[in-house]
């Protein structure tokens, strides 16, 4: 692999994907839209039950940061969603010849991989993001907000969303029906993720397939760094997610180099 081109080929996939997929104002629109009817829509579900002072749902969930807790979940959620949909939308790119071009250049692969996760990333957030950080001004309290644990959680989940993007799209390299990855990830790592409903509810084999998903992690160190609560369980959810990411970075490599020897044996004469 030449090391030396790595940034130029990520720049190269970050202005081809923005080339591809910023067309239209809609575009944008369904950004801030989805997501935030995804929030509301959780949101009034709860309105209806007993939440103050005694109710079972008070255990789990303070009543005064029942907002905040689903806005942080769904935050978080859009960023490994939309690095989900990098890999779902994957076999438009197949079907198209492109990734075809691609391998056929001496470019690095996981520059590909990597700038296209990236892209998908920031394209796919910063609308959301903004909308978020304008209600956490209404629904948080700033003076309990952990700045010092917050900002590098923050950053830590941004780094493993990418690279857990970057895998799945390694993985649909095998297959050009990439669809799979929508019913496997979408409600199921939304579920058990937390986003909604805290782990620590759920039955153990739930609490095992919650421990799967990178989503239950990066919540634990949001919610901990906006409630001010730096514990153990804290810095434990820290590091897990800080090796696993590194973990699956080796695991992206190794994956790639199967998806390219499985290609060249079973693939047709546009390998892809």
């Amino acid at each position: 692999m030449n090391t030396g081109s790595l940034w130029p080929t990520t720049l190269a996939e970050l202005s081809k994907q923005h080339r591809n997929r910023s067309r239209g104002k809609v575009v944008f629109f369904s950004l801030l839209l989805w997501p935030a009817l995804g929030f509301l829509t959780s949101y009034f579900t709860m309105k209806p039950y007993r939440s103050g002072a005694g109710s079972v749902l008070s255990r789990i969930i303070p009543d005064e940061r029942i907002p905040l807790f689903l806005l942080s979940g769904y935050l978080v959620f859009q960023l490994f969603w939309t690095v989900v949909e990098a890999a779902w939308l994957f076999e438009l790119e197949r079907k198209g010849g492109t990734v075809e071009a691609v391998f056929l250049t001496p470019a690095p692969k996981m520059a590909f991989l990597y700038g296209r996760s990236l892209y998908s990333l920031f394209h796919g957030i910063w609308m959301f993001a903004v909308f978020s950080l304008l209600t956490f001004l209404f629904v948080s309290d700033a003076s309990t907000v952990n700045w010092i644990a917050l900002i590098p959680a923050l950053l830590l989940i941004m780094a493993a969303a990418v690279i857990w993007g970057a895998l799945l799209c390694a993985v649909s390299l095998f297959s050009r029906e990439s669809s799979f990855l929508y019913y496997i990830f979408q409600t199921p790592m939304e579920l058990f993720g937390g986003v909604r409903i805290p782990p620590s509810v759920f039955p153990v084999w739930a609490t095992g397939l919650s421990a799967l998903f990178p989503v239950t992690y990066s919540l634990i160190l949001v919610r901990g760094a906006l409630y001010g609560q730096i514990g153990t369980g804290w810095w434990r959810a820290f590091f897990i997610l800080l090796a696993g990411s590194i973990t699956l970075v080796f695991c992206t490599r190794y994956v790639l180099y199967r998806a390219e020897k499985h290609a060249r044996k079973k693939g047709n004469w546009t390998l892809f």
